[in-house]
């Protein structure tokens, strides 16, 4: 008998051992972000979109800051809509993790995904708005000086910027050694070209450093959210703002955000826009 209860003792003490350690080892996996990237990886390949969902909101919220976890993001967010389980915001949030991906990412492979996967769920968010009698129209684009200066990185431009600089100095340095008419005519010109080419990129990583700083921009995830004016009112004679379309903003003060989308200024509660991270 004495050997009976000692065993059951043992027995006793080894489960609440293995209960005490798995309890210890759960809350350092759900710390970790390699788990958790892991995890959500798995719960997308399985076809558990809302699983994916919290792990990779779950990174968010520990700050971390990736394309390929955008990417992913917007994936399980599209994933859920397609398999019936949608809910409000969920385009807008896939939207979101796509536009963030292009703005993160620095490879052109899964740029060009981030860009075909966000045209899809554009797609289907002016599918429905047709089919309710709304405008169709979700991305504005940039003006023409803002696209000229995502052309290229900040760091391409400034490199440009600092080549022109040196063809400058070496065509007025040419110039004053040579004694050939034409060497002069030649230097004159190459000093010339160089000299606007330098202005212009300078001016140019100028503009795209001052992007970077101080621009924010994020997508509306709040379907057919209504622009208000100063006093939180809705603003008569202006559309619904479509989900997943992306807006400058300019300020967020008392939980709203002033924005500016297609040309049109106002405030939409600050839960209905979420910012786009950058590098």
């Amino acid at each position: 008998m004495n050997r009976k209860l000692s065993f059951a003792a043992l027995l006793v003490c080894g489960v609440l051992a293995t209960t005490a350690r798995a309890d210890e080892d759960a809350p350092q996996e759900q710390m970790d972000p390699a788990a958790l990237f892991r995890g959500a990886q798995e719960a997308l390949l399985g076809d558990r979109p809302g699983e994916a969902i919290a792990k990779l909101e779950a990174l968010a919220d520990r700050g971390v800051v990736d394309a390929v976890v955008s990417f992913d993001r917007g994936l399980a967010y599209a994933a859920r809509v397609r398999a019936g389980a949608e809910q409000p915001g969920d385009l807008g949030r896939a939207a979101h993790g796509f536009e963030e991906t292009r703005e993160l990412t620095h490879d052109p492979t899964l740029a060009a995904d981030a860009t075909n996967a966000l045209t899809i769920v554009r797609s289907e968010i002016a599918r429905r708005r047709a089919r309710a009698g709304e405008s169709v129209e979700i991305e504005n684009g940039f003006s023409l000086g803002r696209s000229l200066v995502g052309l290229l990185p900040e760091n391409a431009w400034a490199v440009i910027a600092a080549v022109m600089a040196a063809l400058l100095s070496a065509a007025i340095l040419v110039r004053r050694r040579v004694t050939l008419p034409r060497a002069k005519v030649a230097a004159t010109t190459s000093g010339a070209i160089a000299g606007a080419l330098l202005v212009v990129t300078s001016v140019l990583a100028w503009a795209a450093r001052d992007v970077r700083l101080h621009t924010r921009e994020g997508v509306v995830i709040a379907p057919n959210a209504r622009l208000l004016d100063a006093r939180h009112l809705a603003i008569d004679g202006v559309a619904p703002v479509p989900e997943g379309a992306r807006a400058r903003i300019v300020e967020e003060t008392g939980g709203f955000s002033r924005i500016v989308l297609g040309g049109v200024e106002g405030y939409l509660p600050s839960s209905a826009v979420l910012p786009i991270a950058k590098r």
